[in-house]
């Protein structure tokens, strides 16, 4: 007789509700990039974006380059051109590009916190629903600037004795990198919504317990049959290797009489 089959035990409590690891990759790794783009985001905002220079008769005249918030100044300008350029401003595309990349951080940091939840809860909707607008605003910043650098490379001209160049900074490469590790982050965001399987039913404890104890072999129990009402009782066994069990023994069975010639 075998013994009777125990499930393993399943803990149960707050860890009972940590989903799959597979499930929460993707929010982990979408957090990181939340991070990773807000970085490069922030960065590029303080590089140079867009470049212009003038050249007369082959002699730079006029060289600056502007980021997301201000213009700077290689070739120091005429007084006449500084009047003009401190009444002027740059395009600030740092103060949206600055706010989409905090969305992102508060994304990724709520992200951070909720990864042992589940993916429908209250923390993890949050920081779903933070990193989709993070970064789908740092991908609009960067479509909208990408436009302007375009229409300014197509101010360039050349007339022989003066020159007009204008070129892209370094700032506007990082921004680029920055918008499609935003557009990755949203892919990983919205893969993330997924629902976990559900889990498998627990058991606090084994379903049932042997009835001996581990290393001792099971006992053997025969079941006395009950006598029907109209049969008399049987009588008791006797003692092991008493009297009377002796002479139960000794003495004939009614089925096997004893034969003539043994008498």
């Amino acid at each position: 007789m075998s013994a009777p089959q125990q499930q393993p035990y399943q803990p149960t409590g707050p860890f009972s509700a940590i989903p799959p690891s597979d499930t929460r990759l993707p929010r982990l790794f979408a957090a990181m990039m939340g991070v990773f783009a807000g970085l490069l985001v922030l960065l590029a905002t303080f590089l140079p974006q867009s470049t212009y220079e003038q050249l007369s008769d082959g002699k730079p005249v006029s060289k600056f380059a502007e980021t997301g918030w201000t213009r700077t100044f290689d070739i120091e300008p005429s007084a006449e051109e500084k009047e003009f350029y401190d009444k002027t401003h740059v395009a600030r595309y740092g103060i949206p590009l600055s706010a989409a990349a905090l969305t992102l951080f508060t994304g990724a940091a709520v992200g951070f916190a909720a990864y042992r939840r589940s993916s429908t809860s209250i923390a993890a909707t949050t920081s779903r629903t933070l990193l989709v607008a993070g970064g789908a605003g740092t991908a609009i910043g960067v479509w909208m600037l990408g436009m302007d650098i375009s229409a300014s490379l197509s101010f360039g001209q050349d007339t022989g004795r003066f020159v007009s160049r204008y070129g892209t900074g370094s700032g506007f490469w990082i921004l680029l990198a920055g918008g499609l590790v935003a557009l990755l982050t949203i892919g990983l965001a919205v893969v993330a919504n997924r629902r976990e399987p559900a889990p498998p039913r627990q058991v606090p404890y084994p379903v049932a317990y042997p009835p001996y104890a581990p290393g001792v072999p099971q006992q053997q129990y025969q079941q006395q049959q009950q006598p029907r009402p109209d049969e008399p009782p049987s009588p008791p066994t006797p003692p092991a290797g008493s009297a009377l069990q002796q002479q139960d023994i000794l003495r004939p069975s009614p089925d096997n009489p004893p034969r003539a010639d043994n008498m």
